[in-house]
């Protein structure tokens, strides 16, 4: 048994912090459990190095950032990862070349290989939200999410990244969870994608 939940926690099929109850005589085995760590192995992510972005200086964050806003990118998505590298560095041409910005506009981007991409990363400003880049990570899914949502490794990845930002410091433990569409005047993250992140902690609409 103990080897099998080892092999499990090594191939990604249980959590590394998964609560084995201990039961005595009597004992109803569906009495609430303890609360468990939120404590979690932070996704990996990544980096720039590797989908080959451009070197730019930007302005640095406000840490711990106040909001995670929610994205989408309304262009085209990826589901493989030599395709999600390819659309990331489009994505940042895009924002330097066409909008004339420092750099790629959002600290993170998801794909729907279920990967985490880094864009300006925890410590630089974004530039997709005006009057809160300083102070908020924002967290964008590529691709367009108007009726169809994102696969649920990509919102997995994104659930596991914001976690492990509240752990490691980057974001408040009483941070603020909003869609891009509640702080700016655009139809991004789309209604489908909106809808379930208004389900998730720390959500405000």
């Amino acid at each position: 048994m103990e080897n099998l939940i080892t092999y499990a926690v090594q191939k990604g099929h249980l959590s590394s912090s998964y609560v084995q109850p201990l039961l005595v005589k009597g004992e109803n085995c569906l009495a609430p459990r303890q609360k468990t760590s939120l404590k979690k192995a932070c996704p990996g992510v990544v980096p720039r190095s590797v989908w080959g972005a451009r070197e730019t200086h930007c302005p640095r964050m406000t840490l711990p950032a106040k909001y995670g806003i929610i994205i989408h990118t309304a262009g085209r998505t990826c589901n493989i990862s030599d395709e999600c590298r390819l659309l990331v560095r489009d994505i940042q041409s895009f924002y330097i070349d066409r909008l004339k910005s420092c750099d790629i506009g959002y600290n993170f981007l998801v794909g729907q290989d279920g990967a985490i991409y880094e864009g300006v990363g925890w410590n630089v400003q974004g530039s997709s939200t005006p009057g809160y880049d300083d102070i908020a990570l924002g967290i964008t899914f590529m691709g367009t999410f108007t009726g169809i949502p994102p696969n649920a490794a990509a919102l997995e990845a994104a659930q596991d990244l914001i976690q492990c930002a509240m752990v490691k410091g980057y974001l408040t433990p009483n941070y603020l969870l909003v869609g891009h569409s509640d702080v700016a005047r655009t139809l991004s993250p789309g209604q489908a994608l909106y809808n379930i992140i208004s389900t998730w902690p720390h959500f405000k609409h």
